[in-house]
């Protein structure tokens, strides 16, 4: 159980840790290459070394550096089979980007994950793969652990099912490993960090609207990546400079991929004031943000807008408790299927404070918060880093509530508190 004591605003400058997604897909990327990679700034957590350990085992090797790691790779055809289970911990994205990487490999690989993981679907990346040939076999049919064989795979051209970034890199991989061409049509757009990257590695990569193509068995070039800053992480401030009444400000050095800064577009419309600074404009840009505190309108947020925001709507839809007028989101069902049911975990938390909520199948409807109820408040973080922080931030805005633990913030913020206390302005 952990309280915090009320502070009354947040004013200064932070840094946030490197991107989380980026550093995934720089360590695999740079794994596919033959020859050595260097990647500078990588985020090293629970999740991210679940994808170093997972390259170990194929017999990729990583040198430490000041800043990162040089990674030297006999490249992806020649990968050694695991000699054991591959545990991929809390990570999604590792499970299912390594089960495209391995499919076509002719390996026999077996893949687990804690116990969170071993709850999340992985049928939505074994179906389009199956349908290429590769031959998967899960728990249920569902859920880790996982069983990829080796097969015999061929180029397709794949329908999203669902929105997922993690799936569409799934078949990318597999397909840059195929003779032909692969093509995957998505449901809506999705971050876009592997099908940029891969670019920088040399695939031959082609983009129109929801649908990509990739030509395969090419060989990937050795690259030197630089992770920017998580904007997914950056939210928890961007979300603090709303909850806190007088709180200035400003995330340096972030990641501004326009396919992950939805956040900013919703924020604005709603009516606070967000300004960004480029600092670098290459393949992922980088820059700052800068943030006072506003009041939120209110709204509906649906459609398209979705799987830009879908890591950050646990942070927004909290906000909705400071709104003039309701917040609603729909059409989030993925939220159901994350390191907890997110959509489940926030309204029951935001009726542990004594809000109005609305819960859906997709989504929820959050009412201005008017009073906090009277007697002792617990918060739960369902063991999922996301929600952990959005707890952490409501018990330092209203004090005296307590949380039945945070350690799950070391899976994307392993310093979130260190940060968060540089900035803050205790009450007199």
């Amino acid at each position: 159980m952990v309280t915090f004591d009320r502070i009354e605003t947040l004013k200064g400058s932070v840094t946030v840790p490197p991107d989380k997604s980026i550093t995934h897909r720089a360590f695999i990327f740079s794994s596919m290459a033959e020859g050595r990679s260097v990647v500078l700034n990588p985020l090293m957590s629970r999740d991210t070394i679940a994808t170093m350990n997972a390259m170990k085992a194929v017999g990729v090797e990583f040198i430490k550096l000041d800043n990162g790691f040089e990674i030297v790779s006999k490249g992806y055809r020649g990968f050694n089979e695991p000699q054991d289970v591959i545990n991929c911990e809390n990570s999604g994205t590792t499970a299912r980007l390594i089960t495209g990487l391995f499919a076509p490999s002719g390996r026999y690989v077996v893949l687990t994950g804690d116990n969170s993981l071993r709850r999340r679907p992985m049928d939505r990346v074994k179906r389009p793969l199956q349908t290429m040939g590769a031959d998967i076999r899960l728990r249920s049919d569902r859920f880790l652990p996982m069983t990829v064989l080796p097969s015999k795979m061929h180029p397709a051209d794949i329908m999203a099912e669902v929105s997922s970034a993690q799936v569409k890199s799934a078949v990318i991989l597999s397909g840059l490993q195929l003779d032909g061409y692969t093509s995957y049509t998505e449901k809506e757009i999705t971050r876009n960090h592997t099908e940029t990257m891969l670019r920088d590695f040399g695939a031959d990569i082609m983009v129109e609207g929801k649908k990509i193509t990739v030509r395969g068995v090419k060989n990937l070039i050795p690259q030197k990546t630089t992770v920017p800053g998580d904007f997914s992480s950056a939210a928890f401030f961007i979300g603090a400079a709303i909850m806190f009444e007088g709180a200035e400000i400003k995330i340096r050095s972030v990641g501004l991929n326009p396919t992950r800064t939805g956040l900013l577009t919703v924020l604005r419309d709603m009516g606070v004031q967000i300004e960004t600074e480029l600092t670098s404009s290459s393949a992922e840009p980088m820059g700052d943000i800068y943030i006072k505190h506003g009041r939120l309108k209110g709204g509906k947020i649906c459609g398209e807008i979705i799987p830009n925001i879908i890591d950050e709507i646990p942070m927004l839809a909290v906000l909705g408790l400071f709104a003039e007028s309701p917040l609603e989101i729909r059409g989030a069902e993925e939220l159901r299927v994350k390191e907890s049911d997110r959509i489940k975990s926030v309204v029951e938390n935001i009726s542990a404070l004594g809000g109005e909520v609305e819960e859906y199948p997709d989504g929820l409807k959050v009412y201005p918060l008017k009073k906090l109820k009277d007697k002792e408040i617990l918060l739960k973080s369902f063991d999922d880093h996301r929600i952990a922080m959005v707890n952490i931030l409501l018990s330092k805005r209203f004090g005296n509530i307590s949380i039945d633990e945070i350690s799950a913030i070391d899976v994307s913020f392993p310093d979130f508190l260190e940060k968060l206390k540089d900035i803050e302005v205790v009450v007199a």
